[in-house]
């Protein structure tokens, strides 16, 4: 088993433009957020996380970061 995760996406802050979180996904398709500044807010997701692999991660992700990441998908700019 790999002890790495792979980042799949970043949050963007409310300016549009600013990183403020990256989105990691482990083996065990659980995602976790890696905040690069706790202070800001993040307004999207960016790009937005793909249905199946989000159908997959809901179950093996703590809820707290299901519900934030998925308010941030519904904002997610479409590609």
């Amino acid at each position: 088993m790999n002890d790495e995760a792979t980042p799949i996406a970043r949050l963007i802050g409310p300016d549009g433009k600013s990183i403020v979180g990256l989105v990691y996904v482990w083996e065990t398709s659980e995602l976790a957020i890696l905040w690069l500044n706790p202070r800001k807010t993040a307004a999207f997701v960016d790009p937005k996380i793909g249905a199946s692999m989000w159908a997959t991660a809901k179950s093996r992700t703590p809820e707290d970061v299901i519900a934030l990441l998925g308010r941030l998908q519904t904002l997610a700019k479409q590609s």
